[in-house]
């Protein structure tokens, strides 16, 4: 009975992060004129999003959750797994993404700000 309950709220949960990275994963539409600033800030939002997720993840009471599955042998684990993998790539590619976007910031964002002389 308890491990039916828990296997409910990790469903929950597997639902919820299959939403977050389907959402994650949608273009997006801005103008042309934009710069590297904001694309910036949006890796930033996305790293931000993908790290606390990130840390809920790791938390003790999710990890408690996920070896009292193992001990039962649940079936909601291996997708769990995978989310997880796919959560931490998508983590990764944000950091990645955002420490690339800070280089071209650091070196393009006084053309930006200077007038062209």
């Amino acid at each position: 009975e308890v491990t039916e309950k828990l296997e409910e709220a990790v469903m929950i949960w597997i639902k919820q992060i299959r939403q977050i990275l389907v959402e994650s994963e949608q273009m997006r539409r801005e103008a042309d004129d934009i710069g590297p600033s904001a694309e910036l800030e949006h890796w930033k939002t996305r790293m931000s999003s993908f790290n606390s997720l990130l840390d809920e993840i790791k938390s003790s009471r999710v990890k408690k959750i996920i070896n009292i599955l193992q001990a039962a042998r649940s079936k909601t684990l291996k997708q769990w797994k995978e989310l997880d993998g796919n959560i931490t790539i998508a983590a990764n590619e944000a950091k990645d993404n955002v420490r690339y976007l800070y280089t071209l910031d650091k070196f393009f964002g006084p053309l930006a700000k200077a007038s062209p002389v």
